[in-house]
C-alpha cells in the first residue's frame, strides 16, 4: 500500500492535523509575547529610573535633611514615666541601669525615650558613663 492510502490507512492525516495544530498555537503563543514586551521593558527601565533617582536623592541630599534635629517623641510624657525611676537610681546613673529599670517596668519604647530626653537636654552626661536628670 503506497501514497493517500497509506497515509489514511495510519492516521496521517489526523497527526498532519494534529501538528499544524500545535505549530499554530505555538507561534499565537509566541506573538502575544512578543506584542506584549515593550510593557515589560517599560516596567524594568522604570524600576531601574527609580532605583537612579533615589541613589541620587541620596548623593544630593543635605545633611540635615537626613536626620531629624529635634526629638521626634513626647518628651513630656517620657519625662513623666521615667523620673521615678531616675528617682531610684540616685543622683547620677548610668543609661543602661535606666534602661534595664524602665524595660522591666514594661514602659514602651524605652531606647527612644531616653534618646529624646537626651536630645532635648533633660538627660545630660556628668563624666565618667554617668547621667544627671536636669528639670
Amino acid at each position: 500500500m503506497y501514497g493517500l492510502e497509506a497515509i489514511s490507512a495510519q492516521n496521517g492525516w489526523a497527526m498532519a492535523v494534529a501538528g499544524a495544530l500545535i505549530v499554530m498555537a505555538g507561534l499565537t503563543v509566541l506573538s502575544l509575547v512578543i506584542s506584549q514586551l515593550h510593557k515589560v521593558a517599560a516596567f524594568l527601565e522604570k524600576g531601574v529610573e527609580k532605583r537612579s533617582e533615589k541613589k541620587q536623592a541620596v548623593k544630593t541630599a543635605p545633611k540635615e535633611a537626613v536626620g531629624p534635629k529635634s526629638p521626634a517623641f513626647d518628651t513630656d510624657e517620657a519625662q513623666a514615666r521615667l523620673k521615678p525611676l531616675v528617682a531610684e537610681l540616685g543622683e547620677s546613673f548610668e543609661l543602661t541601669n535606666l534602661y534595664e529599670l524602665a524595660n522591666s517596668g514594661d514602659l514602651p519604647h524605652v531606647h527612644l525615650s531616653i534618646r529624646s530626653l537626651r536630645e532635648s537636654g533633660v538627660i545630660v552626661p556628668a563624666g565618667d558613663g554617668r547621667f544627671v536628670w536636669r528639670d
